[in-house]
């Protein structure tokens, strides 16, 4: 009868040999974690008595505890976290996520692995993760822990699933306290037109905006060839951007993906397909999908202030907006840009980003439907457009009018005298 096979981690009978300088020798066989069968030998270690050679086998069995033969892409739970993150980073790709959540992801990385990257997988207690995530509240912020939270989380399930540990050590972490988070806000109709206009007009001075490490050198702007907002905007084409965000709520980097073959002026639509990203070792890219798989192939209605923008200006080879060396727009560019005119306008609160909020908040009023508004900001949920990007705190008139008219039983709007 054939003798049963070995379980995975299990060895076998262990074995002892005397050496000639009188250490000994113990061996047995172990089936490791890839499955495969394979010989484990160890000796006495150097200067220590043994006599019948049971310290060769002590030693050999405390070797056993800790052996690892790792099969190609399996996590055990010896594997270092390093090697967990680089299963995540790739199971990431995988899915096909935007080059910029790779790009953030990869960049918290960094700080996980400062802490954690000695460590084996089964050495992570939820103490130490507690310890580290506690500390990233503190000396980096909340949104920035729940970043590393959630990469985290993702990390220790395919740990779980590779049965590296029973159970994720993140699941029992405390709760992150974060501020009351902020209503969404918006520019109402009015300032957003009160904008255009500024951008195009305005006489008001718009210096330099230094950075911190500049401020920090003592460097300062020259008081001397200071723009106006009309006239910077004008060198960098800032007024006709910040007319297409207005326009269609388009994240920045699809609104610098747009081509002039995207553009239709007769039926005055524009079809948002890519994404202008930042990819490590090639630079700026046109990225052939948006953020979210919702966002692709979406055509959008384009209102008269910009067609009337577009057909006014001079058709590039390619890009609607363009550097003025002709070749692909920077985002980091026009954000640098943005924030010396908001600073100069006085609209400091006033991001790229709260133009898509002013779109959707714009569309909500004028009575579209939430999913209306979904579909021109390409979200995957309804509830996102919801929940952050409509304005709220407005004072709505129509809520009294209706509740007077349902206490008096007269109609909505109707004077009380009437």
């Amino acid at each position: 009868m054939p003798r049963p096979r070995l379980s995975v981690g299990e060895h076998g009978k262990i074995s002892r040999r005397e050496l000639p300088d009188g250490r000994w020798v113990a061996t047995c066989w172990v089936r490791d974690e890839d499955g495969k069968r394979r010989q484990a030998t160890k000796q006495t270690p150097l200067g220590i008595r043994d006599k019948h050679g049971a310290v060769a086998e002590r030693t050999l069995l405390e070797s056993l505890k800790t052996r690892h033969v790792q099969a190609a892409g399996q996590i055990t739970g010896t594997s270092s976290v390093h090697y967990l993150w680089t299963e995540f980073e790739t199971q990431l790709i995988t899915q096909g996520k935007a080059e910029n959540t790779l790009k953030d992801y990869r960049r918290q990385s960094k700080h996980i692995l400062q802490r954690l990257d000695d460590l084996q997988i089964r050495e992570v207690t939820t103490q130490a993760l507690d310890s580290f995530v506690q500390d990233v509240a503190v000396n980096r912020g909340v949104p920035t822990t729940r970043k590393n939270r959630t990469i985290l989380l993702g990390m220790f399930k395919i740990a779980v699933r590779y049965n590296a540990i029973p159970v994720k050590p993140i699941r029992e972490l405390t709760s992150i306290a974060g501020k009351r988070k902020k209503r969404a806000r918006s520019l109402d109709p009015e300032s957003l037109a009160a904008l255009l206009r500024d951008l195009r007009t305005s006489d008001v001075p718009c210096p330099v905006i230094l950075a911190p490490y500049q401020l920090a050198r003592g460097q300062k702007t020259s008081s001397t060839d200071i723009p106006t907002v009309a006239k910077f905007c004008a060198s960098n084409d800032m007024a006709d951007i910040i007319t297409m965000f207005a326009a269609t709520g388009c994240r920045i980097g699809e609104l610098l993906a747009i081509r002039w073959q995207d553009i239709n002026l007769d039926t005055k639509t524009v079809a948002v397909t890519d994404q202008i990203v930042r990819i490590r070792g090639e630079g700026l890219v046109r990225q052939d999908r948006t953020k979210s798989e919702a966002g692709d192939d979406r055509d959008l209605p384009l209102p008269a202030f910009a067609i009337t923008m577009l057909r006014g200006r001079r058709q590039e080879p390619v890009y609607v907006s363009e550097s003025l060396a002709g070749t692909i727009l920077d985002p980091e560019t026009v954000g640098r840009r943005w924030r010396q005119i908001r600073a100069a306008v006085d609209l400091e609160w006033v991001t790229s980003h709260t133009f898509r909020k002013s779109v959707a908040t714009i569309l909500d009023e004028k009575g579209l439907t939430a999913r209306q508004a979904a579909d021109q900001l390409g979200h995957a949920q309804v509830s996102m457009t919801q929940d952050v990007y409509f304005g709220r705190g407005k004072v709505h008139t129509a809520s009294a009018d209706a509740l007077d008219a349902a206490v008096s039983g007269k109609k909505p709007g109707r004077e009380s005298g009437a």
